[in-house]
């Protein structure tokens, strides 16, 4: 037996707002959450905007909060605000069949702190002789760091909250990373394994040493020509990148049956997922897509959907020339040119590892809208992504909608969405 698995509440903290009024209404009139960087000094940066939320960008500080974990920052306000509808979420419940899935960043090196380590390991500055370094540990790297910065630490601060006793998974897949754990938690759920979970995703790749490698590998928008808003542009012929962003967004799925005990009102149904990995080039996608081509058939299949059934493509869309070149010839083979498809990295921007279930929101509130969120800058579709990309928010009302999410590495996932019945 298969169990039907629902969204039944979310809690956000998004470069588009918090709630999903403000969402909703930034999705439908266009508006961009990309905004300047204040968390640090861009001055020595190409790359000075990103998708923000302002309640972060407000906040945080470096090199004043370097040891400030901005995942936590972002994950408090998200885990409070799904609770806060839901004075009664835990009690009553078996927390041994309530798990939590968590997609989150690889953890990045402080530079400045070990800088200052290397520093402190010389006796003389000018010499290549290393000594003191049980001196320089202790000075420079706190017992409390490895807490905060542990990528697990961010179950401990969901169990504050929620003390489930179910599986903790949490999982680095970079930009794939969040959908990737909605399709592990809704296995389990769907197979009976466990009744609940808290599932999602946590980025806070908003600083300078992100900000770094991203210029030295050359992979974000700096355009110098466009307004910040205008920087991602997926599918769109003048594209040179993606715009980083950061957030968290964290959903409560249930199966039918507790969700019915509790008489909670479904938002969404997740009917499918699939997967697949490609290692053929670190950045680079498969030259045929295939992986892209096999998470989304699998995802089909899993959903027991033909692909005349879907409705809509949210699309993986990074604003990258080989990201949107690929992804386009996917959708094309898998599907079919007409399919609808939006892109909204275009309006907020890449959150990495919390981006599949920021545009997994985007998509549940698109149902309950009943639109296709436009594609923000698309002046001019490229000729080498053949698809049928919507560039202005339209009114339509769709029942089941295909979610894509590509990360580096050939980490591809895929998700059918659908409307509740």
């Amino acid at each position: 037996m298969r169990n039907r698995v629902f969204v039944t509440a979310f809690g956000a903290s998004t470069p588009l707002g918090s709630t999903g009024d403000e969402i909703t209404a930034a999705l439908r009139e266009g508006t961009s959450g990309i905004r300047a960087i204040e968390k640090y000094d861009t001055g020595s940066f190409r790359s000075k905007f990103a998708g923000v939320p302002e309640e972060g960008n407000k906040a945080i500080r470096w090199p004043s909060d370097s040891r400030k974990c901005g995942d936590l920052f972002y994950l408090d306000r998200a885990i409070k605000r799904l609770i806060s509808d839901f004075p009664d979420i835990g009690h009553h419940w078996d927390l041994s069949r309530l798990g939590v899935f968590l997609g989150v960043d690889e953890p990045v090196l402080d530079i400045g702190q070990t800088i200052d380590f290397v520093t402190s390991l010389r006796s003389d500055p000018n010499s290549n002789d290393y000594v003191n370094f049980e001196e320089a540990i202790e000075a420079h790297f706190r017992l409390n760091d490895f807490i905060t910065f542990d990528p697990a630490n961010v179950l401990r601060r969901v169990y504050k909250d929620l003390p489930f006793r179910g599986p903790g998974v949490v999982h680095t897949g970079l930009c794939s990373a969040s959908l990737q754990t909605l399709g592990m938690a809704f296995h389990s759920i769907r197979s009976g394994r466990i009744d609940r979970a808290i599932v999602g995703g946590v980025s806070a790749k908003i600083t300078p040493e992100h900000y770094i490698g991203l210029e030295a590998v050359d992979v974000i928008a700096t355009d110098d020509r466009l307004a910040p808003e205008q920087l991602s542009r997926p599918f769109d012929s003048r594209r040179s990148g993606y715009v980083p962003a950061e957030g968290a967004i964290l959903f409560l799925i249930e199966s039918e049956s507790a969700a019915n005990d509790r008489q909670a009102d479904p938002l969404m149904e997740i009917k499918g997922y699939g997967s697949s990995l490609n290692a053929n080039h670190v950045v680079k996608p498969h030259p045929t897509s295939r992986e892209m081509v096999s998470a989304m058939t699998r995802a089909l299949c899993d959903a027991k959907l033909s692909a005349e059934d879907i409705g809509l493509v949210n699309a993986h869309g990074t604003s990258t020339q080989l990201n949107d070149k690929h992804e386009a010839a996917a959708i094309n083979r898998v599907l079919s040119r007409e399919v609808p498809v939006t892109a909204n990295k275009s309006l907020h921007g890449h959150l990495i590892a919390a981006a599949g279930a920021m545009e997994t929101l985007n998509t549940l509130l698109s149902f309950q809208a009943d639109i296709i969120p436009g594609t923000r800058n698309l002046a001019d579709l490229d000729a080498t992504c053949d698809v049928n990309v919507v560039p202005e928010t339209r009114n339509a009302r769709i029942d089941h909608c295909i979610k894509n999410s590509f990360g580096m590495g050939g980490l591809a996932a895929s998700a059918v969405l659908s409307r509740c019945s």
